[in-house]
């Protein structure tokens, strides 16, 4: 290097040093670590200029050993080391503990001496674009102007641990190549550490950044960020947190953190395990788009955020989990699940939800678990699939103990199994289009008013439903799909009842081959009320909005399609009854069109025929299912045309003889009703002995209508006796 005329040094390398003029390096480092260690009113009163304090310190640095490095509690000037490459005589660190810097700048250099600024106080610190190879320790530093190092190479440790940064701190685009610490720091000014990257030492300890207990009292910007094994327990951030596109490859910690403000980790990746517990987060926190992949199962959970709390809207849409908790987290704004994937356990165990908690379309690929969650708002599950397959717990998916308060919605959602036991329900509970395709165990209560669930075209393939001992809820299986479901209740003495809070209208129960529904359990219900199931016993104010119309057309497919269930379970008495229900309902639905004026007359023609026939058969024998009452018909019905014989006169007189009615009660007039009897039977059966017949027109009529009259009640008999030997 070249000296000035005024003793100052050209710019260049401060390298390996030269041969001194008198003696050795040593002996003419006095002046020098002389007039570093002097006051700045000191220097002033022997003239001795800034520029000559910049080149002392460089001479130091460039040629002192241990002792002449020894710089504590020195007051400096503004230090420009723009440029340079600084290296020393040896390894020993530049130590200015304790110094007082009128501010430090290095851009574009290259620094290779390890530099002490334990408890330091600095002014501007710029280090934009330089390579700082060995470590900087600075615990308990004070910056008072910006810390600004765009670019910056660190490839030693940097330990800032108690520090304090008044203003701008920005590291945008800068590497850490080794150890980070920052805990307990102090940002007063924004943080802005864009594109920057934290990796470490090789991973050698699990803490290669670690900002433990910092207080970020403005915004900070970690955009795009790079992190290795990170820690932020505790930190603070007053202002927005800003990890947009950060990425973590190693563990990332912020359990206790404290966002006050936005916290913003959209499509940040989190490739280790992750820590969120009892985390405070203030404002609103967006994490959409994040994934969290956990390693290989290094703690419990992949990602937690248990015990933590979002004051604000949490946003979690899109966003992709492992194993993840969020047990007894507390959500007090909107919170947003939609289409997020969760591909490994996910506990929300004694979670509440005091806003609207939106899970539309989520996938949940392994156990999910909401035992006893509370949701205070709306919880909207609308599509989201519980496919399960890990089967840590006995149920892909459990609500056990779980509070809506308001609607809960899983419209068309996709289930394998799911546990709904202890589940309170306060407002509209829509399943409809749900599919459970293994097993449903469901006990609901309602928590005030009239809450029913809404299983139209729902398909249940396997389960038990069941009504607790109080706060019954009613269930609309309205075109659902029912297999073999259990329909209970706690308490034993309400079976009886159960019934009167089921629907059923025109629900499948044959759908699921070897899973059919069985209505063999509640015959004495169904005896009792009619063999009715379309509609379940109303409060006398309700008005539900049924799906369906309840049209005689509608009602006859209803137990059209239950008589195929009995039949399928081999009950036929059951399915005898439902037939007979069906009957009745195609009656009325013949009847609709006979009374239809804008029908074609011969419709109407042959729908009241076949009203007419149905009516018959239903008041004949039970269409098929009363052979005791066509038993009775059968052998009763000549005595209908007695009176006719033997009171009607001349054109009803037959061989038997006639009499007047005050005459009947006489001898000779019992002994007449008895030939007219006689003689009514014999044409009943046509037995036709010969030696009495009929002798008026309209006698001979009926003789012949009775014979015709045993040929239809002798087959109806036959018929009913048939349909009874079946059950």
């Amino acid at each position: 290097m070249t000296d000035g005329g005024d003793g100052s040094h050209g710019r260049g390398a401060v390298g390996a040093p030269g041969a001194a003029a008198d003696g050795d390096a040593g002996d003419g480092l006095g002046p020098a670590t002389e007039v570093l260690r002097l006051s700045p009113g000191e220097r002033a009163e022997r003239g001795i200029g800034d520029e000559t304090v910049r080149e002392a310190f460089l001479t130091v640095v460039r040629e002192g050993d241990a002792d002449a490095k020894d710089l504590r509690g020195v007051e400096l000037p503004a230090i420009d080391l723009d440029r340079l490459t600084v290296e020393g005589a040896d390894r020993h660190p530049v130590d200015l503990r304790g110094a007082t810097i009128e501010s430090l700048s290095a851009r574009f250099a290259t620094i290779r001496l390890p530099v002490r600024l334990d408890d330091a106080t600095v002014g501007d610190v710029t280090l934009d674009e330089a390579h700082v190879e060995e470590a900087i320790l600075a615990d308990g530093a004070t910056v008072t102007g910006e810390l600004e190092a765009f670019e910056t190479e660190f490839a030693g440790d940097v330990e800032f641990e108690g520090a304090t940064f008044e203003g701008r701190f920005d590291v945008d685009e800068s590497t850490f190549a080794n150890d980070v610490t920052f805990d307990a720091a102090t940002f007063r000014g924004p943080v802005e550490a864009r594109a920057a990257e934290f990796y470490g030492d090789s991973n050698l300890l699990d803490d290669n950044t670690s900002f433990t207990g910092a207080a970020f009292e403005s915004d900070a910007d970690f955009r795009q960020t790079g992190f290795g094994f990170t820690h932020f327990e505790r930190a603070t951030f007053a202002g927005e947190a800003n990890f947009q596109e950060a990425r973590f490859d190693g563990d990332a910690e912020f359990d206790e953190a404290v966002f006050e403000g936005f916290a913003d980790f959209d499509e940040a990746r989190f490739d280790g395990d992750t820590g969120f517990a009892d985390v405070t987060f203030a404002g609103d926190a967006d994490f959409r788009g994040a994934t969290f992949s956990g390693r290989e199962r290094a703690l419990d959970e992949d990602v937690t955020f248990a015990r933590s709390t979002f004051a604000g809207d949490a946003d979690f849409r899109h966003a992709r989990f492992r194993f993840v908790t969020f047990a007894e987290v507390d959500f007090e704004g909107v919170t947003h699940f939609e289409e997020a994937e969760f591909d490994a356990d996910a506990t929300f165990v004694g979670a509440r939800f005091a806003a609207e908690a939106d899970f539309d379309e989520a996938r949940f690929r392994e156990d999910a678990d909401f035992s006893g969650v509370e949701f205070a708002a709306r919880a909207v599950f609308r599509g989201a699939e519980f496919t399960g397959g890990a089967n840590f717990l006995e149920d892909d998916l459990t609500f056990e103990g779980a509070h809506f308060a308001a609607d809960a919605d899983f419209h068309d959602a996709e289930i394998t199994s799911a546990n709904f036991v202890d589940t309170a329900f306060g407002g509209e509970i829509d399943f409809s289009g749900a599919r459970f395709s293994e097993r449903i165990d469901f006990e609901a209560s309602q928590v005030e008013g009239d809450a029913w669930v809404d299983f139209t075209r729902a398909k249940i393939v396997t389960g038990r439903i069941t009504q607790p001992a109080e706060n019954w809820v009613r269930y609309d299986l309205t075109l659902a799909s029912l297999g073999d479901v259990d329909l209970v209740a706690i308490a034993e003495g309400d079976h009886r009842r159960l019934l009167d809070f089921f629907r059923f209208c025109r629900t499948e129960f044959t759908e699921f081959d070897g899973h059919e529904f069985d209505f063999s359990g509640h015959r004495e219900y169904l005896d009792r009320n009619a063999w009715a199931i379309h509609e379940f016993h109303e409060p006398p104010d309700a008005d539900p909005d049924y799906e369906l119309e309840m049209t005689p057309e509608v009602v006859e497919t209803t137990y059209l399609k239950a008589k195929q269930s009995a039949a399928a379970v081999g009950d036929m008495k059951v399915a005898g009854e439902f037939r007979v229900k069906r009957q009745q309902y195609s009656r009325a639905k013949n009847l609709e069109v006979v009374r239809d004026g804008s029908a074609a007359t011969w419709t109407r023609v042959k729908n009241l025929g076949r009203a007419t026939e149905n009516y018959f058969l239903g008041v004949t024998c039970g269409h098929g299912m009363r052979p005791i009452r066509i038993g009775f018909a059968f052998v009763l019905a000549p005595l209908l045309y007695v009176p006719f014989y033997a009171f009607g006169g001349g054109p009803f007189r037959t061989a038997a003889g006639q009499l007047s009615v005050a005459a009947a009660l006489s001898p000779e007039g019992l002994a007449t009703l008895f030939d007219v009897a006689r003689f009514s039977y014999i044409s009943y059966t046509t037995i036709g002995y010969g030696f009495l017949g009929p002798e008026g027109r309209i006698a001979e009529v009926l003789a012949a209508s009775e014979a015709y009259l045993s040929v239809v009640l002798s087959a109806l008999l036959v018929y009913a006796l048939v349909k009874r030997s079946e059950m």
